[in-house]
């Protein structure tokens, strides 16, 4: 992986700019920072006090720092000034940024299910809502460390700890994280037939999960990360579960624990990690499930994700990107098996079916306009955190592209694995503040099927 790092890294600074003139950085201040630390912007910044910048590389090296300091999801607003002394050569920066409001607490009211179409086709019951209290610090004690607590309660019921040190070293390229989850289900989905999940309620538990983690995390330059991972899984399902599926855990198993070590590699260059719009991203995830020789699981996944983004025109923007997966052995259980149609592998149009299998791909193109990007200011709000609000709509046109390859198609009677599957359509995005992103879609498959796509993510 350091010669992926090494690649991309040249990539983006091998293409030496012939000098005009060189200004000297005399001073750098920041500027709204109340409870972020210096440091954590400071680290963010590819120049430093003393160090020269060349004339012709100024505005590009201004807005490409901006873009770090906005990517940590730790300010609402962020903007970088420069101001030349040009008797003396010198130049002074300044930094303004509005920090986000860093604990949020609030009730969380979650769907069950995929996603809001799959939800919605299942009668939208409010028995398939999970209800909870989610409290997070994004910046706890000023140094962008991350504490999160969660309580579930309704479908799922849940209780989670999870704290990430972004940096643990002088020198700020080695971050923690470590945490530690428990949850049980009453309603559990037990198979998959005819590419739908199928699902059994009980008023006792059917299925519990444990897992705990360890993570440590390598950042050599500005732009990739490195995260391996040690976590340790114990699952237990109800007979119920077991006699219905025998192979959720494999050969009528009711319980399951392994230990699992995961690698991933991160090289992002993208404008905005939230909506991005110029750049490119590129992804490698090894994971392997089973390490001791009384771990009940053997399997290994294989993930790489990539993606281009570029500004055509003015307000005209295309992406492409594609992810690949296999997975080995060809035999595994149902529980730790993922195809298309969990979290964002999909092919939109497809978001009522879970295609299940052992290797998958997809491939897709997204062409965004610029219909809107204005900063509302709501003046009878005090806090300086929630009255100015951004908002940005993108109106889109797309096309997806997916296969799966499913060696048991006839268990579940798959009619979408081991088929080429693909769809278009025309959506809308909204873009606004505390990294939300709200997407209405409609959407045309393969066969001929259509419908709307409604989606909400946020970015932490």
């Amino acid at each position: 992986m350091f010669l992926v790092t090494l690649f991309c890294h040249l990539l983006h600074f091998s293409q030496p700019v012939e000098s005009d003139s060189s200004l000297i950085v005399r001073h750098i201040s920041i500027q709204g920072n109340q409870r972020t630390k210096a440091y954590i912007i400071q680290r963010e910044l590819d120049f430093h006090e003393g160090d020269t910048i060349n004339t012709r590389d100024l505005a590009k090296r201004v807005e490409l720092n901006r873009r770090k300091v906005f990517n940590t999801s730790l300010f609402n607003f962020v903007e970088i000034k420069h101001n030349k002394d040009s008797l003396s050569n010198r130049l002074d920066i300044l930094i303004k940024v509005q920090e986000q409001w860093y604990i949020l607490g609030y009730p969380n009211i979650q769907i069950a299910d995929r996603n809001y179409n799959e939800w919605w086709n299942r009668g939208g019951r409010l028995d398939r809502l999970i209800f909870g209290a989610n409290i997070t610090h994004a910046n706890f004690r000023g140094r962008a460390e991350k504490l999160i607590l969660n309580a579930e309660v309704g479908f799922t019921q849940k209780l989670e700890l999870f704290y990430r040190i972004p940096y643990i070293d002088k020198v700020q390229k080695t971050g923690l994280g470590l945490g530690i989850s428990y949850s049980t289900n009453k309603n559990v989905a037990f198979g998959t037939l005819h590419d739908t999940l199928s699902y059994i309620k009980s008023d006792n538990s059917l299925r519990q999960r444990i897992y705990a983690f360890a993570q440590l995390k390598k950042r050599y330059h500005f732009y990739d990360n490195h995260t391996l991972e040690l976590r340790y899984n114990q699952n237990w399902i109800a007979d119920t579960i077991r006699k219905a599926n025998p192979n959720y855990f494999l050969e009528g198993a009711n319980t399951q624990r392994y230990v699992q070590l995961s690698y991933y590699f991160n090289y992002d260059f993208r404008d905005n990690v939230v909506f991005p719009l110029r750049g490119y991203r590129f992804e490698v995830y090894l994971n392997k499930l089973g390490l001791l020789p009384s771990d009940n699981l053997n399997q290994l996944d294989i993930t790489l994700t990539a993606n281009k983004y570029w500004a055509l025109a003015n307000n005209l923007f295309l992406n492409i990107g594609a992810e690949g997966k296999i997975s080995l052995p060809n035999k595994q259980p149902f529980f730790n098996t993922r195809g298309l149609g969990y979290g964002t592998d999909l092919v939109r149009g497809y978001e009522l079916y879970v295609i299940d299998g052992q290797k998958y791909v997809w491939a897709r193109m997204n062409l965004r306009t610029k219909l809107l990007d204005k900063t509302l200011t709501i003046k009878w709000i005090k806090s300086s955190q929630f009255n100015r609000i951004p908002i940005q709509i993108y109106p889109n046109y797309f096309v997806d592209w997916g296969y799966v390859q499913n060696e048991y198609v006839y268990k579940n009677l798959s009619a979408l694995a081991n088929k080429p599957l693909y769809s278009t359509g025309l959506g809308v995005d909204a873009v606004t503040y505390y990294n939300l992103v709200v997407k209405l879609h409609w959407a045309i498959n393969r066969e001929g099927k259509s419908g709307i796509i409604f989606n909400i993510t946020r970015e932490f």
